[in-house]
C-alpha cells in the first residue's frame, strides 16, 4: 500500500506546489501596488465627501423659504443659503474638469509604476521567479486586477457626480453636453479609464522605461478624448427644426422655437434654398445686410438646425464607449503580443 500511495503523493506535490505559487501572483501585484490603491481610494472618498458634502449643505435651506426672502439681505438663512449654493456651484464646475483628467491619471500610472518602472528595477523577474508564472501570466493579472479596480472606482465616481449634478442637470453649462459633464455623467467614464489603462499598460511593455512610457501612455489617452469630442455629434443621428426664413429674421432660430431646447448640443445650422442648397451662416457676416440680405439674394427659404436634445446622451455614450472599449482590448492585445515576442515560448 505503501509502495503504491508514495510515487503518486510524491507526483502531486509538485504540481500542487505550482499551483500555489500560480494563486500568489495576484496576492503579490496587489501587496506591489496597495499604496496605489489606497491613495486613489482616498481620493475618490474625498471627491465624494466634498460633492455631496455640498449638496446636503445646500439642500438644507428650503427653497421655499429661500424665495420668500425675495432680495433681503436680512432675511435669514438667504446669506446662509447663497454662501451653500456659491460653494456647490464651484466644486460642481470644477468637479466637471477634474473627472476629465481621471483616465490621463490612470493612463500615467499604468505606464509608470504598473509596468515600465516594474521593468527597470527588475521586480516583474522577482514575481515571475516567486509565483512560478509565466510573464503572459503577470501581465493577465496585472490588467485584470487593474481593470477591476479601474472599473469599480470609475462607477462609483459617475454615481457620485450625477446625484450631485441632479438639481442643475442642463443649467448654466452644468451636465448635459459640456465635455466633463457629458464624460462623468455616463457608462463612457468608465470606458476612458480602461483605455487609459490599456493604453498605458501597452505603451510600458514596449517603451520599458518610465517616463517615456508615461508620456506616451498620457498623450495617447488625450488624443483619443480630443478626436471623441470631435467626432461625438457624429455617433447618432441628430433632430432637426426647420424654421421659415424671412425678412425680418436676421439671426438663427432660437432655443425656444419648436422642440429645440436649451439644453440641447447643436451639430450645425444652415439657410436652406428652394433647390436644397445650404449656406453657412457664417459665410454671410462679412456681405453687406448681413444674414438677411445673404438669405434674400440666395433665395433662402428655411432655416435648417441639427442638434442634439439631452435625450440622445446616453444612446451616444453607449456607441462612444463601444469604440473606446475596443480601442482598449486592440492596446492590451498589442501589449500582450510585445511580451510574446519578447519572452518566446510562453504562453497565454
Amino acid at each position: 500500500m505503501t509502495a503504491t500511495l508514495t510515487p503518486a503523493g510524491r507526483a502531486d506535490a509538485p504540481a500542487s506546489a505550482a499551483r500555489d505559487r500560480r494563486a500568489a501572483l495576484p496576492r503579490a501585484v496587489l501587496r506591489l501596488h496597495r499604496t496605489a490603491l489606497v491613495v486613489g481610494a482616498v481620493l475618490v472618498g474625498l471627491f465624494t465627501l466634498l460633492l455631496l458634502g455640498s449638496l446636503l449643505w445646500r439642500s438644507a435651506y428650503s427653497p421655499a423659504e429661500v424665495a420668500a426672502c425675495g432680495t433681503g439681505s436680512g432675511c435669514p438663512g438667504l446669506n446662509a443659503y447663497e454662501t451653500a449654493h456659491t460653494v456647490y456651484w464651484s466644486l460642481l464646475n470644477q468637479s466637471q474638469n477634474v473627472l476629465l483628467l481621471v483616465p490621463l491619471v490612470i493612463a500615467a500610472y499604468a505606464a509608470g509604476p504598473l509596468t515600465a518602472r516594474e521593468r527597470e528595477l527588475g521586480t516583474h523577474h522577482l514575481l515571475w521567479t516567486q509565483s512560478a508564472a509565466s510573464p503572459v501570466r503577470w501581465l493577465r493579472s496585472t490588467l485584470a486586477l487593474g481593470s477591476v479596480a479601474v472599473a469599480v472606482g470609475a462607477v462609483f465616481l459617475v454615481m457620485v457626480f450625477r446625484t450631485a449634478v441632479a438639481p442643475m442637470e442642463g443649467v448654466w453649462g452644468f451636465g448635459g453636453w459640456e465635455p466633463g459633464g457629458y464624460v462623468g455623467s455616463g457608462p463612457v467614464l468608465v470606458a476612458y479609464c480602461l483605455l487609459g489603462l490599456a493604453f498605458g499598460v501597452c505603451a510600458g511593455t514596449l517603451i520599458g522605461r518610465a517616463l517615456p512610457a508615461i508620456f506616451a501612455g498620457v498623450a495617447g489617452t488625450g488624443l483619443v478624448l480630443l478626436a471623441a469630442g470631435v467626432a461625438r455629434p457624429w455617433l447618432w443621428p441628430a433632430s432637426t427644426l426647420v424654421a421659415p426664413f424671412t425678412r425680418d429674421r436676421k439671426a438663427w432660430p432660437s432655443p425656444g422655437d419648436g422642440a429645440w431646447t436649451a439644453d440641447a448640443a447643436v451639430r450645425g445650422q444652415w439657410l436652406v434654398t428652394g433647390d436644397g442648397a445650404r449656406i453657412d451662416p457664417e459665410s454671410c457676416y462679412t456681405v453687406p445686410g448681413g444674414i438677411e440680405g445673404c438669405g434674400v439674394r440666395a433665395g433662402a427659404e428655411t432655416w435648417l438646425v441639427e442638434f442634439h436634445p439631452l435625450s440622445h446622451r446616453l444612446p451616444t455614450q453607449l456607441v462612444e464607449s463601444g469604440l473606446v472599449l475596443l480601442l482598449a482590448v486592440l492596446a492590451a492585445g498589442a501589449a500582450f503580443l510585445v511580451l510574446r515576442r519578447r519572452t518566446p515560448g510562453q504562453s497565454l
